[in-house]
Parts: structure tokens; sequence; C-alpha cells
């Protein structure tokens, strides 16, 4: 069997990496740059840090407040249109994924001509970008900023689509993730704990996958309350962090799978975090391929610190994997899709858009309709 996995890019990593952002970018010999944010990322005074930073290296830079969450194929055209009046050379996503995809997705229109919509497709493409890109993260979730997808919303087709791009660095700085709310403390944790998961249990796994979804999946089961409850927690945040990135490692070559299709379905239908979603599906996703993967739920359980005789079946694993991250979920105070006011038979009838979704393609069970509303169901059921 062979295996192929990548680091799209550096990463720098560490508190106070933001204040060397200026500097890489002059040492690429990028004259002018981009950043590209939304505004609570301005109003919490992170977006300044960035361009202080850049400005204090020498390089010209404007700011763009656009992004908003789940971005669409027109705040990406937005986006590029802004970019090409500014003649910026390169591109500073600073921010949640939103931000970090939207400025991942602008520099395929610094590189190709048309829009968007014309790039951002079901099956995703590579599109060789030119662009220089730097990616700043201020939550400690998605793992965008070490990922080659940019995810961007079809909302003229209910759809998320998505297309892969060249990064250049990661500037990792956990400080930043001090001021993040709660529920986004929460959200993005399991945001990230599904990446791992999903990218251990896939049928594109590889070691480097393997590596680093069980150590993502460790600091996460030993940090994130901790994070949740005491927000100043620099060490905690800082595992967090860390955790995020080694997440995004995690799935960049195996990609994700069933619980993902299902919380792009929820995404589009109800417009509710990923973050959220993701964690929702992720206990009947983990129980649904236990059986087909028995050896990686074991060290996933392992991962999570769930006591094991080492003769469980894969079904008894998953059901102990489930539990224990709803258990987690409870811990971080996440809402049951009932306490949000979602109705079963509405969740419920997103199983063709689960079906459709080209990431259930990658679950080593077959979903069929069916097996989506029974994950769908469970979802609804199951936590609460």
């Amino acid at each position: 069997m062979l295996f192929q996995y990548s680091q799209p890019s550096t990463v720098i990593f560490g508190c106070g990496a933001i204040s060397v952002l200026g500097e890489k970018i002059k040492e690429l010999g990028c004259k002018k740059a981009m950043c590209v944010y939304d505004e609570g990322t301005e109003k919490a005074g992170i977006a300044a840090k960035a361009l202080d930073s850049i400005r204090s290296a020498g390089v010209e830079v404007v700011g763009w407040s656009g992004v908003i969450p789940d971005p669409t194929v027109d705040v990406v055209n937005k986006g590029g249109d802004f970019a090409k009046a500014n003649g910026v050379d390169c591109l500073v996503g600073v921010g949640g994924g939103s931000s970090l995809d939207t400025a991942k997705a602008i520099s395929v229109l610094l590189t190709m001509p048309g829009k968007a919509e014309d790039y951002v497709l079901a099956h995703p493409i590579f599109v060789d970008t030119k662009t220089p890109v730097f990616l700043v993260p201020t939550t400690a979730g998605t793992g965008s900023e070490i990922t080659k997808v940019a995810i961007i919303s079809r909302p003229e087709l209910n759809a998320k689509w998505s297309v892969f791009v060249n990064t250049n660095y990661a500037i990792v700085d956990p400080e930043l993730t001090l001021t993040l709310p709660k529920s986004q403390t929460a959200s993005t944790g399991l945001d990230a704990l599904s990446h791992a998961m999903e990218a251990m249990t896939g049928i594109n796994w590889n070691p480097h996958s393997d590596l680093v979804g069980e150590a993502a999946i460790k600091k996460i089961a030993n940090n994130l309350v901790t994070a949740y409850n005491e927000p100043s927690n620099l060490e905690a945040r800082t595992e967090m962090a860390l955790a995020a990135n080694f997440a995004g490692l995690a799935f960049n070559d195996p990609i994700t799978h069933v619980g993902h299709s299902a919380a792009d379905a929820l995404s589009c239908r109800f417009h509710t975090a990923h973050g959220y979603n993701c964690a929702i599906a992720l206990p009947p996703a983990m129980k649904l391929v236990a059986p087909a993967v028995p050896e990686k739920m074991r060290v996933i359980a392992a991962a999570m610190n769930i006591p094991l005789t080492g003769n469980e079946t894969g079904e008894e694993l998953g059901t102990l994997v489930a539990d224990s991250i709803r258990k987690l979920m409870r811990s971080v105070e996440i809402k049951p899709l009932k306490a949000m006011g979602f109705a079963r038979e509405d969740v419920l009838a997103l199983a063709p858009d689960v079906v459709s979704n080209h990431l259930a393609s990658y679950c080593p069970v077959k979903v069929t309709e069916e097996v989506a509303r029974n994950l769908l169901a469970e979802m609804y059921d199951d936590y609460q």
C-alpha cells in the first residue's frame, strides 16, 4: 500500500507569533498586502495587530472587513475586486475559518480569470495559485491555516462547495484566542475533534493523519473544558491552538467524511455554526464507522481517556467513544438540536443532502439514504 501526505505551508507557532507576520511577508518580496477579516476580528483589536506587524516591516497594507460567517461566492468576488483595485500582491487571512477560507478563495481570483463560482465546485479542483497567502487563526478549531481547502457557500444552490489552493505561512498565536467567547471556544474545539477523528477513520487515512490526529484528540480531551471554563488560561489555550493545527494537518490529505457531510447539510438548511454542526454529527458518525475500523476506534478511545479492557468489539468501542464525545459536549454546554428549535422531521429530511455531498464517499461505510437518515435521527434523538 502506498501513502501520500503533505504539509501545505510553514507553521510559525507560539505566543506573540503575530509579531513576525510582517517580517515573513517582506521575506517573500511582497510590497502590498491585503488583510482579510470580519467585523468581530476588527472590533476585538486583532486585525489591528496584524496590520501593525505588516506596517512595521515596511510593507504597505490595506484592510478588508467584508467576511461573513459561511462566506459566499459573492463575498469572495467582492474581496477579489477589492484586491485587484488596490493592486495587492499577497493576502493575509485573520480570524476564524470563514476569514481564512475567504482569503484562500480570493487568491484564486488573483491567479485565474472569471468569478469564484467558476472554481468553487461540488467536486473540488486544485488551482495552482501564485499569490502568497498568510493565515492567522484566532480560533482553535478549523485548522484552515494549515489546509489547502477553502470552503465557500453557494447559496443559489443551497450548498457548501470547495476549492484547493496554495498557501505559504500559518502564523498560530495562542494569545489571539484569549478573547474568544465561550460558545466559540466550545464549538471550534469540537470542530477540531471532528477533523482528527474523521481523518483517522476515513478511507484515505495515512500514518501522518493517524499520528497528528491522535495527538490532537489527546490535547482536546485534556484541555477543552479548561479553556472553556478558564478563558484566560494561556496553557490550555496554547494546547488547544496546537490541537486544532494538528487536526488540520490530520485531515488535509485524507479529508473528512460523513460527519462533515451531515454538518454541511445542517449549515445549508439551518445556518448554524459549522463547529456546532460537526459536534452534533460526530458521535453518530463514530458509532457508524466503528465496526469497520475497530483498531482505529481503539486508539481514539484511549486518546479520549476511556478505560478499556482490550476485549471490546468495534461496535462497543463506537458506543464508548460516542458517549464520551457527548459527555464532553455537555461539559461545554452544547445545545441539542431540539433545544435549538429544530423539528425532527426537518433534520431527517436532510438525508439526500448528506448522501450527495462528496465527503460521504470518504466514509468506510457506504452512505445510503437510509444510513444517512439513521445518522440524522441519532443526532437528534441521542443527544438531549
